[in-house]
């Protein structure tokens, strides 16, 4: 594990039961996790920021809207951390459910502090793999969007399987001008040759 990662991750921890709250609040700040402990959903959603990396400890059993429902409501307000659901009431098709929304993991009620630590490392990676993985792609859209018209137009040529002397023909360019556009733009974006570029374009909006 990153040391990083128990500088910079938060563990939310979301359950109306208190005591277990505190409890499992204890275990993670003992393994050195920044955490910080709701007993309702309504306070987790005005207090709570989710550019924050980490992860969710959520309860499945919650009053007013049970955990699932609560997933669907983080969903839709920009969560992206992994969740873990804690249960004593686990059964096949709540699993399913939670799983088919993506959560990270479901462990039932007691749990051990290993299996729960375990879980809470495996979760917090996820996240700080993914938000790598997104902040990468915003920097992809940038560098697509500070090419010339000119240059865009030749690398989607490339990438369309065209060779220079066909893209000076279709832009009525000459061939040296197509590989000096091609040239500059594969130094601007970053990339080096067409399997690299095509990855590259795979994930900007062109």
């Amino acid at each position: 594990m990153n040391s990083q990662y128990k500088e910079k991750a938060v563990i939310r921890i979301v359950d109306d039961d208190e005591g277990f709250g505190d409890a499992i609040r204890f275990m993670l700040k003992t393994d050195g996790w920044l955490v910080s402990y709701y007993s309702e959903t309504e306070t987790f959603l005005k207090k709570d920021d989710p550019d924050v990396p980490g992860c969710i400890i959520l309860d499945y059993q919650m009053p007013l809207v049970n955990g699932l429902e609560f997933q669907d409501i983080l969903a839709h307000k920009g969560y992206r951390q992994p969740i873990i659901f804690l249960t004593a009431h686990a059964d096949v098709d709540m699993a399913i459910s939670a799983f088919r929304s993506g959560a990270a993991d479901i462990l039932k009620k007691p749990v051990s502090s290993e299996i729960l630590l375990e879980a809470v490392e495996r979760a917090v990676e996820s996240d700080f793999a993914f938000r790598q993985k997104d902040f990468r792609i915003v920097r992809y859209q940038e560098f697509y969007d500070a090419l010339t018209q000119r240059e865009k137009q030749i690398l989607n040529s490339v990438n369309a399987g065209l060779m220079n002397y066909q893209i000076a023909q279709r832009l009525g360019l000459s061939e040296r001008t197509v590989e000096t556009h091609r040239a500059n733009a594969y130094k601007k974006v970053g990339v080096k040759d067409l399997q690299q570029l095509k990855e590259f374009l795979s994930h900007v909006d062109i």
